[in-house]
């Protein structure tokens, strides 16, 4: 555990009890306030070529190599809550790009709470009908983090939905995503590991149903349960997760949905003394770390 780690879980416990009894009128109130101060500029770099183009009302940031070939790309799906957009800085986004050989695409997704899961899902799947017409299914790798994580995972169950109207991507790397509908074993789980959780209080994973789907509207595998999803015919999926986050306590209840669809390529790590969505944040040796090592998952190492 980094010194910055220790320094920083006494104050992010001190906010945890405030997220958890945060009611859906304020996290309306957060979102609309965040969002109405938000501007992206996409960084200039030397050495390679950024470009935008929308998809239905999607826009989507592409950042690529001067000279590439364009064989191969990443659909990074950024974190940030369904309320934000929490951007890669440059550095990152050249060392995704260096050590994949890919081009980055960064799509802007729906946000709550004018959009929905299932309106966020359904962009992915057009922005994955758009990125088709330029790679190879297979040369494509969705990458998300938390929340967008949990549009990669929605997506690939929503191209089953659709009867595989869209080929699969290529690779799914999931970090730190979660499901509004928790098996029993694994809310024991999550009750467990409440107390190493710095970020998410145990007690806020039962309020995402009535903060993000109140009417009960959204379909119940946008809502995830993975206990009873659907993931045949998913490609190589890994799925990533902090061992001191709450979320962590639903990877017993993936591979047992994953075995029950017949899925063979999968791999699950949990990485120890690490927190929500860690590779986001490079600030820490944490974050640092897990760049790497969702590089080397991109890249089929």
């Amino acid at each position: 555990m980094s010194l910055i780690y220790t320094l920083l879980k006494p104050m992010l416990r001190a906010v945890k009890p405030k997220r958890a009894a945060l009611s859906r009128e304020e996290w309306v109130r957060q979102a609309r306030k965040i969002q109405s101060r938000f501007h992206y500029e996409p960084p200039k770099i030397p050495g390679y070529d950024v470009r935008e183009e929308t998809v239905g009302d999607t826009r989507c940031v592409i950042f690529s190599k001067q000279s590439s070939k364009h064989r191969k790309a990443i659909a990074y799906y950024v974190g940030g809550g369904y309320i934000r957009y929490q951007l890669p800085n440059k550095k990152s986004i050249k060392h995704y790009i260096d050590e994949t050989g890919c081009d980055m695409w960064i799509p802007f997704y729906p946000l709550f709470p004018d959009g929905t899961m299932l309106d966020a899902v359904e962009a992915a799947y057009e922005v994955h009908r758009r990125m088709i017409r330029t790679y190879e299914p297979k040369s494509i790798r969705l990458y998300g983090l938390s929340a967008g994580a949990n549009i990669i995972v929605g997506l690939g169950k929503h191209i089953i939905q659709k009867d595989n109207e869209l080929p699969m991507p290529g690779l799914i790397v999931a970090v730190s995503g979660c499901n509004m509908y928790i098996a029993e074993d694994s809310r024991k789980r999550m009750d467990l590991l409440d107390k190493t959780d710095v970020l998410f209080p145990g007690d806020q994973m039962k309020l995402f149903k009535p903060i993000f789907d109140p009417s009960g509207t959204l379909p119940r595998y946008i809502a995830g349960c993975a206990a009873e999803d659907d993931y045949t015919g998913f490609p190589r999926t890994v799925l990533v997760y902090g061992g001191d986050e709450v979320m962590s306590g639903e990877a017993p209840e993936f591979e047992k949905a994953f075995l029950r669809c017949g899925m063979t390529d999968y791999e699950i790590h949990i990485e120890p003394n690490t927190f929500h969505a860690y590779p986001a944040f490079t600030f820490t040796p944490e974050g640092r770390r897990g760049e790497m090592q969702t590089i080397k998952y991109l890249k089929g190492e």
